[in-house]
């Protein structure tokens, strides 16, 4: 992991997509967010969050699954919950039209007024190269705590 890297101007674009990640499910624009996705593109919530968040386990895919759930996310945090994805890792994948990354995320709740931490986990992502650009294929969260199984170190 330390010596794999892909092309600087594929990263830097890649680095974007997470950026806008966050920046399109915080201000509330679903159809934003679903084109950063492939069209067969994957949402993946592998646990329920355990901080009040009011989300559940669930997975999505297809660009009208995907707007389905981001208009119910905007709805149900209006506009007043934050995602941040630190710690990013882009690492090539199996030939040079896609890539895999991982992440650090952390959600903050400020629907009461004050702000709380809500979640914190990981993020496994794959990435296609499509006609439109680089695009999220699959995205896995994994929320804290995990189960006993999973304490090992890893997602």
């Amino acid at each position: 992991m330390l010596d794999d890297f892909i092309d600087p101007e594929d990263e830097r674009r890649i680095l974007r997509l997470y950026a806008l990640y966050c920046h399109f499910f915080a201000h509330g624009t679903p159809e934003d967010w679903v084109s950063i996705f492939t069209p067969d593109g994957v949402f993946a919530k592998l646990s329920a969050s355990q901080g009040g968040l009011g989300t559940q386990a669930q997975n999505v895919e297809g660009e009208a699954e995907l707007l389905e759930m981001t208009l119910g996310r905007r709805e149900m945090f209006q506009g007043q919950v934050r995602h941040q994805q630190t710690d990013i890792v882009v690492l090539p994948g199996a030939d040079a039209d896609s890539a895999t990354g991982r992440s650090l995320i952390l959600v903050t709740d400020w629907r009461s007024g004050e702000g709380r931490l809500a979640a914190l986990g990981t993020c496994e992502a794959t990435f296609r190269r499509t006609a439109d650009g680089w695009r999220f294929a699959r995205i896995e969260l994994s929320a804290l705590p995990w189960p006993a199984e999973k304490r090992n170190g890893d997602k």
